[in-house]
């Protein structure tokens, strides 16, 4: 009996609109370019064609193809092109397995929609060609990757090898003869940088009077221009772009965009005859986005225009307001709007010709952004019987009929977990995104990897956590793991010295020596945080090493104490009880900081809490890896030597952890690093945290400022009034926030800042900074060769934005947290001063 089963597959598939255009053919018959391309990929919700690819023994009429609801010619060279390509890899399928189903000899029957015109500029042609490939490809069951399947897609329609990925695509020339290298690469994820947004004019609907294949002939045989393009400038636009998307740096991603796009058209204005794509709404849209930058005081939108009048103004999610506030008042009798356009507000007005001509030329907008690519969809445009699904004959859905949604499940950081089209017929169809698995062992790798991620790592990580987290955590794992050995070797010594396997022990002498170990280490943990507590948070990198120093000096006070007398022993292993209650309160306090630091979303218990399991899995591991050490290791000459390795290596590890880490608000090192470059460029260098914390000094920095290589002057907050105005003080400078005031000691001159104000006020922050900085370019002034030629202070607080923009958060500085503040002095009824 004959099979007639119909089988089906259905795909959608996307736009892309190129921002390093394709134009030109070196060998029409396989469709290989002149040139390689770089497109994004637009969101299916907005601009997507679906396509079901259906084939039967019962199809007696052969190969047919509906379009957007009419039939359409099947037996074009570019179509019959794929059909054949295709049906050769299913055939080569069925060869090696002759229990398949004989499909790649059956008619094949497409039906094939758009949301959008076709053949206006749109990319109809690149969505469709890449949705008839996939949708073949799914159908015949085909293990070709998106790439493999760009080389067929390429002969349909040279774009339609961008649109088999999502994000950002590239289609690369390539160099053989007969095309196996032109094919699609994927540059990035559209995760990769998911801001990017799309707002597109339709200026007309209508199809071209030139078509794209007619006008690259004639641009290849008669442009002197095209020539220019594709050796020199098309290379050259490829690397800047590519570049732009992998920094994620807009202004440059703009600026390659609009250059690319006017030496597109200038090529096909040079044609003979020549060929005009834009009109003069084309060229209005232009001038519009130029006010825009303008006005903006930056590159915040970007043009380009395919072979087409339609505009499409690329631009960052951040700028919606500035770009798409600035059409909505011009075109808010248009449809295609979203919800929420219209209450946008720009601080745009186009120029009132400008805004006439695109009021008057557009017909709609589509709003959009970059996206996924092909999603295989349960939504069939051929019912099983084999004759094609009502909506498939209709004409195109109106722009008043529902419109298929894409739906991001979020966690809390951000990151798309799961993604769901909502199609305009109500049905819900789960979409892979960007990362989705394709096949069951990258599946299994994925999950082993989330969960592996999930049990250490801040939920969203790494856009969850600051950049410096992964280096510190890296070394910190490190140190703790060589810390637990350490511990393990000490542990042994201290159970050896209270006579663990001697008979003449006594239980009591131990239990004894407990309490008072534990007694001096309550009172050394209550007296450390008593006199360092308030500047521990401000010196955070500082203490955090100190603190495994004092762990180190107590692993060997334990290690030695067998060698001691009796009351020697017990006066190494109280000092070390007190040295280890000293870590515990610096290595606390220190880390309390630099998580702080590091949260980046609200996030600070959670990362408290993956930092623990982290500890925890690597204490494991020294564990595991340390009692092997201790049962190998016995002899006291060995477990010295190993004890002095251990402890250099914990410690480097724990000094190269610290100095990954770039904290992003100002102590008294890090401003005085700052503001000393700031000065010595004249105001030009305005130094990152990344460059501050090169070039910081973990232990050993003191607030003294050097000259000529010797100490010069010392800066310090008055911790009294008393304190700044004692006997031989001189104000030097004074305003309502501050006073700076000098004494000298011993040749070495001492400026000491008085704060006024209530320090719970709104902006302390920038007064304490402000007078830190007033009082370095004090120092400085005060220098025999002083060449400062103005306030630098005054040109760097002019514009508060500068220390923003270098990546310093001025609001959150922590210079003296136990500097004293005055109440500004005010006259009172008896004309008395009030401090």
């Amino acid at each position: 009996m004959a099979d007639t089963k119909v089988y089906r597959a259905s795909t959608t598939a996307p736009v892309n609109i190129a921002v390093v255009k394709y134009w030109g053919k070196r060998d029409a018959k396989l469709n290989l370019p002149t040139n390689s391309s770089l497109s994004v990929t637009l969101s299916q919700a907005d601009l997507r064609t679906l396509t079901t690819a259906s084939c039967s023994a019962s199809y007696t009429d052969g190969d047919s193809l509906i379009l957007n609801g009419e039939s359409s010619d099947v037996s074009g060279a570019r179509t019959q092109a794929c059909f054949r390509e295709l049906r050769a890899r299913r055939a080569a399928l069925e060869a090696q397995n002759t229990s398949l189903p004989k499909l790649s000899t059956y008619p094949l029957k497409i039906v094939t929609e758009n949301n959008f015109p076709t053949a206006a500029g749109l990319a109809s042609s690149a969505a469709g060609f890449a949705a008839l490939v996939r949708a073949i490809a799914d159908l015949y069951e085909l293990p070709d990757s998106p790439s493999e399947l760009s080389l067929v897609a390429r002969q349909g329609s040279g774009s339609a090898c961008r649109s088999l990925f999502g994000g950002y695509v590239a289609w690369r020339m390539g160099e053989q003869a007969d095309g196996s290298d032109s094919k699609a690469d994927l540059v990035a994820e559209a995760s990769h940088w998911p801001e990017m947004r799309a707002l597109i004019l339709v200026v007309s609907a209508a199809k071209k009077g030139v078509s794209s294949t007619s006008g690259m002939q004639q641009t290849v045989a008669t442009s002197g221009l095209f020539k220019q393009r594709v050796a020199e400038v098309v290379p050259k636009h490829m690397a800047e772009m590519e570049d732009a998307i992998a920094r994620r740096d807009f202004a440059q991603f703009a600026e390659v965009t609009m250059k690319d796009s006017n030496s597109f058209h200038s090529s096909c204005s040079d044609t003979y005859p020549p060929i005009f794509y834009m009109n003069d709404v084309s060229r209005a849209a232009i001038r519009a986005v130029e006010q825009i930058n303008a006005a903006a005081g930056k590159t915040v939108a970007a043009y380009t225009f395919d072979a087409g009048p339609n505009a499409v103004i690329y631009y960052l999610e951040e700028n919606a307001a500035t770009v798409v506030g600035a059409f909505t008042p011009v075109l808010s009798a248009v449809t295609g709007w979203k919800d929420g356009a219209s209450s946008l507000q720009s601080p745009v007005t186009l120029d009132e010709t400008v805004a006439g001509i695109i009021k008057g030329g557009v017909s709609r907008v589509i709003q959009t952004g970059v996206g996924e690519g092909p999603i295989k969809s349960d939504i069939y445009l051929v019912g099983e019987d084999g004759q094609p699904a009502k909506r498939a004959t209709r004409k195109m859905a109106s722009s008043k009929e529902p419109k298929a949604i894409v739906i991001d499940e979020r966690d809390s950081s951000g990151l798309i977990r799961r993604r769901w089209l909502h199609d305009s017929d109500g049905r819900l169809t789960e979409m892979p995104t960007e990362n989705s698995p394709t096949t069951v062992s990258r599946l299994l790798t994925m999950n082993i990897r989330q969960v592996f991620s999930d049990a250490f790592f801040p939920i969203g990580y790494p856009d969850s956590v600051s950049k410096d987290y992964l280096g510190y955590q890296l070394y910190d794992s490190l140190q703790a793991f060589f810390s637990t050995i350490t511990s393990l070797l000490a542990n042994r010594a201290i159970l050896q010295g209270l006579g663990v396997g001697d008979a003449d022990s006594s239980a009591t002498y131990a239990l004894l020596l407990t309490i008072l170990k534990d007694g001096i280490s309550r009172l050394a943990t209550i007296g450390f945080a008593y006199r360092f507590g308030l500047v521990i948070e401000p010196e955070c990198k500082k203490y955090r090493f100190l603190a495994d120093i004092f762990n180190d000096s107590a692993f060997f006070l334990d290690l030695f104490s067998p060698l001691f007398g009796s009351w020697t022993k017990v006066a190494a292993l109280v000092v070390a009880e007190a040295l280890r209650a000293m870590c515990g309160v610096a290595a606390g306090a220190s880390k309390a900081a630099l998580s702080k630091h590091f949260a980046l979303r609200g996030n600070l218990s959670e990362l408290n809490a993956k930092e623990s399991s982290q500890e925890t899995a690597v204490g494991l591991i020294g564990l595991i890896v340390g009692s092997f050490v201790v049962r190998h290791v016995e002899s006291r000459e060995a477990v010295f030597a190993l004890m002095i390795i251990l402890v250099f290596v914990h410690l480097g590890m724990n000094y190269l952890g610290v100095r990954c880490v770039q904290l992003n608000n100002f102590n008294q090192q890090r401003a005085t690093i700052f503001f000393e470059e700031y000065m010595k460029t004249m105001g030009n260098v305005r130094l990152t945290p990344a460059e501050v914390a090169k070039r910081e000094n973990i232990i050993f920095w003191k607030p003294v400022i050097y000259h000529d290589g010797r100490p010069f002057a010392k800066i310090v907050f008055a911790k009294s009034y008393a304190d700044a105005m004692a006997s031989g003080s001189v104000v030097l400078k004074e305003t309502k926030q501050y006073k700076l005031c000098q004494c000298n000691t011993s040749g070495l001159v001492v400026i000491k800042i008085l704060l006024f104000g209530h320090p719970l006020s709104e902006g302390i922050s920038t007064t304490t900074l402000y007078a830190w900085f007033s009082a370095v370019s004090l120092v400085h002034s005060m220098m025999p060769d002083n060449d400062l030629e103005r306030d630098y202070v005054e040109k760097l607080f002019a514009n508060p934005s500068h220390l923003a923009r270098a990546g310093w958060v001025q609001g959150d500085v922590s210079l003296d947290t136990s500097a004293a503040w005055m109440l500004p002095p005010n006259e009172d009824v008896d004309g008395k001063k009030d401090l």
